[in-house]
């Protein structure tokens, strides 16, 4: 398994071992015995006296359980709610692997062939109890490192490895406001399309309230169209839902916000965890040349890209070398790098352009701190620099080995129509007012209207003008269009 990667690690050496304990259960068993200092541990004294209990079960050489330690989350939340803040909280981590000794724990040590390594001091600094025992993982049900447990006082246990560096779940989970709180515990993620694209994204929803919540509303607003789902099934404390909303189709650069509205018959309280947004954007290129931009993570000789066109046709692809830092061919000059190419499209048949992403290993690109490195993903730029695709989350967030995932399609307006004999727009770069001198095809009716580089429509439509007001618009690129029965034309500019 790659240390380097921020994910799970499956354990080794645990035998019968089930899945963790799912959110919303009971924990069945206390755990009782010292921690390193030579303190006492019994969390279900703890939780008796109404401390909410916060597990970390980790190993000396695992490297998402070193990244989370060295994020500090555990020590602020400790800092803020533990014994010398709030004293709402008690934390104890756990060095849950039986090979590793205690002398592990305060230092960096090789590994051997049968003792894994440690990647440090997992002590400094740590005000909370840190234990060495592999004697609760049966009762834990540990199957992965690190496992993230809160624990309520009612024994009511929230795995948290989805959540672990999110500071709003983690204040709700320790710290409960309401009987009822309903939140989002996944996000949506922004698209791209060229003519079509279907909104099929189902955010899921978790009980961070006290009691449990028997039905809820959920809106969806795409641009001005609303619509709303129920929550069918009743949720209990700690309990997550797929939000069922039906798939809908995108023809325009469209604006996703999902809200949730109702809980049990009482309005929601809006907060930063209750409304999610994301963008479906339709970006454009319009000169016969363009850049990609592709950066990639620590596992080069993985991945590997092809852009196509509409018609089947490779206009480029790449591979890349791996490295030798591990035994996964991590490192080397490809890692971590981005990487420049210019483009020629040479064909004026082109509608769309696709990228696809591989990753041989199936997990794929994400392998990067993102403090210290260039977040992976592809950037599309036209042939004055400007970025008409931005990198996206699901260009390094993604499992598959074949999947094409991210919908990095580029509609092209490369050909002049033939119902447009001539077109110039005056002053360019403009500042107040776009003027357009025109001639179209006689008798045809049109509209106008400004869209930025995304596709996303900046301006109302005007019919049979040859003026557009741009002095709201801020600086940059972006492109005229001219709508007729016969189909849309685009010229680009500039705003001053």
């Amino acid at each position: 398994m790659k240390q380097f990667l921020l994910i799970v690690f499956l354990l080794t050496g645990l035998v019968g071992v089930e899945a963790q304990i799912a959110s919303g259960e009971k924990l069945t068993g206390n755990i009782e015995g010292t921690d390193i200092k030579g303190n006492a541990v019994n969390i279900f004294a703890d939780l008796d006296a109404g401390k909410t209990v916060v597990l970390d079960v980790f190993a000396t050489w695992c490297g998402p359980c070193w990244s989370f330690h060295n994020a500090g989350v555990l020590k602020e939340l400790n800092k803020l709610l533990g014994p010398t803040g709030t004293n709402q909280i008690r934390i104890y981590a756990i060095e849950g692997d039986a090979r590793t000794p205690e002398g592990h724990l305060y230092k960096q040590v090789a590994g051997t062939s049968t003792v894994p390594s440690s990647l440090g001091d997992w002590t400094k600094d740590v005000d909370y109890g840190i234990v060495n025992s592999d004697a609760y993982n049966t009762l834990l049900k540990i199957a992965f490192f690190p496992t993230l447990y809160v624990i309520r006082p009612d024994r009511t246990v929230l795995e948290m490895g989805s959540f672990r560096y999110n500071p709003q779940i983690w204040q709700k989970a320790l710290v409960p406001t309401a009987a009822k709180d309903l939140v989002f515990s996944t996000k949506l993620e922004d698209r791209t399309f060229c003519s079509t694209a279907v909104y099929n994204q189902k955010p899921k929803v978790i009980n961070m309230g006290t009691s449990t919540i028997t039905a809820g509303s959920v809106e969806l607003l795409l641009n001005t169209t609303k619509s709303s789902v129920n929550l069918s099934a009743p949720l209990g404390v700690f309990q997550e839902a797929e939000v069922p909303f039906t798939n809908k189709t995108i023809i325009q650069p469209t604006d996703v916000t999902v809200t949730i509205k109702n809980l049990d018959g009482v309005a929601d309280e809006a907060d930063d965890l209750s409304t999610l947004t994301c963008k479906y954007v339709q970006p454009k290129v319009i000169e016969k040349k363009m850049t990609l931009k592709v950066t990639t993570d620590f596992y080069p000789g993985e991945f590997s890209w092809n852009l196509k066109d509409n018609k089947n046709r490779t206009l480029k692809s790449a591979t890349y070398r791996p490295g030798n830092a591990d035994a996964d061919g991590g490192g080397g000059d490809d890692a971590n790098k981005e990487f420049v190419y210019d483009i020629d499209i040479t064909n004026t048949d082109i509608n769309c352009l696709t990228m696809t992403l591989l990753d041989s290993y199936g997990d794929g690109n994400t392998a990067f701190n993102p403090s210290t490195h260039p977040v992976p993903g592809v950037e599309f730029l036209d042939a004055a620099g400007n970025v008409i695709k931005p990198k996206l989350l699901s260009e390094y967030n993604y499992q598959s080995t074949t999947k094409s995932f991210a919908q990095a399609v580029i509609t092209s307006s490369l050909a002049d129509q033939d119902f447009v004999e001539n077109l110039r727009v005056y002053p360019n770069p403009a500042t107040d007012i776009l003027s357009i001198d025109m001639t179209l095809r006689s008798g045809l009716d049109f509209e106008i209207f400004i869209t930025d580089v995304m596709g996303a429509q900046v301006t109302n439509v005007s019919k049979n003008t040859n003026f557009i007001p741009v002095g709201n618009l801020t600086t940059g690129v972006y492109f005229l269009n001219v709508r007729t029965s016969d189909g849309l034309y685009t010229h680009k500019f500039t705003k001053m």
